[in-house]
């Protein structure tokens, strides 16, 4: 296993903390960090993923706390889903700084990192919407297009440095969203441990070993 330090961003919410649970209970050091964390402590820590300063001082805390990042799941992510016409561009820029800025950045740091400490891994969540086409979806499937891009650019810069991504794209998942939809039932859906186990599953792999990409899908395929 080549991973051993990690951090998970957007680990308060259900997919990250599932995501947390299983790591450290296959022995991993974690971190877990988000915006909505009221304090730093040795297992939390906020951050802001649009904030080149913040995400540098978070990795700075964990090194001093850990040692050298091994890992890196972004599991930070906003969405807003309307039609063009009516989606405003105020809704645009916070879904893109987010989901794809805020990768960038926390990726970039990570690289910077890891190629210094001799490898690593980044995992990203993706979504059917890095490769399919749905309604009401511009700003998320603007923000999963570009995922996609960055995550291939990752790996080919990072050959040389044994620097890994992964994009894990997802299909839907069962969380607490689709409580107010019981049309949708739980058993069409992943389950979070089912997220958390591909993630562990991609970590626990030598750096010898790449995986660009993963779909995850329920058993009916795109609900």
């Amino acid at each position: 296993m080549s991973a051993r330090n990690a951090i998970v961003v957007g680990g308060t919410g259900e997919i990250g903390q599932a995501v947390l649970g299983r790591l450290r209970a296959e022995g991993l050091r974690v971190v877990g960090a988000s915006n909505d964390v009221p304090r730093a402590t040795s297992e939390a820590l906020p951050v802001d993923v649009t904030d080149e300063a913040s995400v540098a001082g978070m990795f700075d805390q964990v090194e001093r706390t850990l040692g050298p990042v091994h890992l890196l799941v972004n599991c930070s992510g906003v969405g807003v889903f309307a039609p063009i016409l009516e989606l405003s561009v105020q809704d645009w820029r916070k879904t893109i700084d987010v989901n794809l800025t805020g990768a960038f950045i926390c990726a970039r740091e990570a690289f910077k990192r890891m190629k210094a400490a001799g490898g690593g891994r980044i995992i990203h969540m993706g979504s059917v919407s890095d490769h399919l086409t749905l309604l009401d979806n511009a700003a998320y499937a603007a923000s999963k297009h570009g995922l996609r891009g960055l995550t291939g650019v990752l790996n080919e810069e990072g050959k040389p440095h044994s620097v890994r991504a992964t994009l894990l794209s997802l299909g839907a998942v069962y969380t607490s969203f689709w409580h107010a939809r019981p049309e949708f039932s739980p058993a069409d859906m992943l389950s979070m441990e089912d997220v958390a186990q591909t993630i562990w599953e991609v970590a626990r792999k030598p750096l010898n070993v790449r995986v660009d990409e993963l779909r995850l899908l329920p058993p009916k395929g795109v609900l």
